[in-house]
């Protein structure tokens, strides 16, 4: 697929450079005033417009027949094999040597940083300039240095992303009123009960002495006489609980 991108590279830069071989040729504007102006001036010099156009055209079509002989299908498919067969020998070439070069590094990783050495190879019997052995050096500890860097960076942006996709919900409306917060509605509510409660349970106090003489009394009766109680001791809760609001 990458070969396949490279081809199309080559070939579409090439077409651009035909296409613009294939311009055809025009007088430039500077003399065409030029000419112009002598020819107002009466100069016997100046060729006449009708030569020009003719040696134009000719030249024009001499050109295009030049360049469909040259810049055929045939000649740029050959041209673009020869390219590509020269950035493979390069590529072997180096592969062949002793520090391999890769096409696709994985960042993520310092492994194909430890493919290279940490100093430049070097033979016996050939000079090296020092400088550039270890500006070599330098290099390859910055990228190294880089690299460890950039892979503690992703760490903690792969934990800040999932940090962010645990809380992103409670960005919805609908759960914002259920969140506790100072002024949220379910810290009122209980507020509000823990007033409640105590007043219920005092109510219930003061009507269990009530509750307890009514269990003497006959058994058709007292589920009406109850249910009467009952009813009371609600409409008081009820009362005195609009009261708390």
């Amino acid at each position: 697929m990458a070969s396949l991108d490279r081809y199309n590279h080559k070939k579409a830069f090439i077409r651009e450079q035909i296409r613009i071989f294939k311009q055809p040729f025009k007088p430039s504007p500077k003399w065409l005033t030029l000419k112009k102006h002598k020819d107002y001036e009466g100069d016997d010099n100046t060729i006449p417009p009708s030569v020009i156009n003719s040696v134009v055209v000719r030249l024009n079509t001499a050109n295009k027949k030049q360049y469909l002989q040259t810049f055929s299908h045939q000649s740029v498919r050959q041209l673009l094999e020869q390219l590509q067969s020269l950035y493979d020998q390069k590529r072997r070439d180096a592969l062949l040597g002793r520090i391999r070069v890769e096409r696709f590094e994985d960042f993520d990783s310092l492994s194909w940083i430890d493919s290279f050495p940490s100093q430049w190879p070097t033979d016996e019997g050939y000079e090296y300039e020092r400088s550039k052995l270890a500006r070599y050096a330098t290099l390859r500890s910055q990228v190294c240095k880089l690299v460890k860097d950039y892979i503690k960076m992703k760490q903690r942006y792969e934990n800040y992303k999932s940090l962010n996709d645990l809380v992103a919900p409670l960005n919805k409306r609908n759960i914002q009123q259920n969140l506790i917060s100072r002024n949220a509605p379910i810290v009122k509510e209980l507020t509000k009960m823990r007033i409640f409660v105590p007043k219920l349970l005092n109510t219930l106090q003061r009507h269990g002495k009530y509750l307890r003489k009514k269990r003497t009394r006959k058994p058709e009766k007292r589920g009406s006489e109850q249910a009467t109680s009952t009813m009371a001791i609600v409409k008081g809760l009820f009362n005195s609980h609009q009261g708390m609001y």
